[in-house]
């Protein structure tokens, strides 16, 4: 993210992209001590059926959502993949955790 800030400020813009690497910074600092996100936290997380990671441009999830709060249900590619664990049934994209359903049939 660039932003161009001119002035003295304030940038009030700039305290909401804070609070946003502020989460994901939380979000993985927990993984890496092995604190898994858990029901209660996936529990308003979309759901990702059929999902398979690409690696290009960036790491990234395809796949059918339900329960996006953005996004209409159906085929999605989501932001920037940051950790995922398919046994533990969940990924952190740069927007949000996914709760993983079943993975693509095909095994891509």
């Amino acid at each position: 993210m660039s932003v161009l800030n001119q002035g003295p400020g304030p940038f009030p813009h700039l305290a909401e992209a804070a609070r946003k690497y502020r989460s994901i910074a939380d979000d993985l600092d927990r993984i890496a001590r092995g604190r898994h996100p858990g029901v209660g936290e996936l529990r308003d997380a979309p759901r990702l059926w059929e999902w398979r990671v690409i690696a290009f441009p960036v790491p990234h999830l395809v796949g059918i959502v339900l329960g996006h709060p953005l996004l209409r249900d159906g085929q999605i590619r989501t932001s920037e993949l940051l950790s995922y664990d398919p046994e533990s049934g969940y990924a952190r994209t740069h927007s949000r955790f996914y709760r993983l359903e079943s993975p693509s049939p095909d095994g891509s």
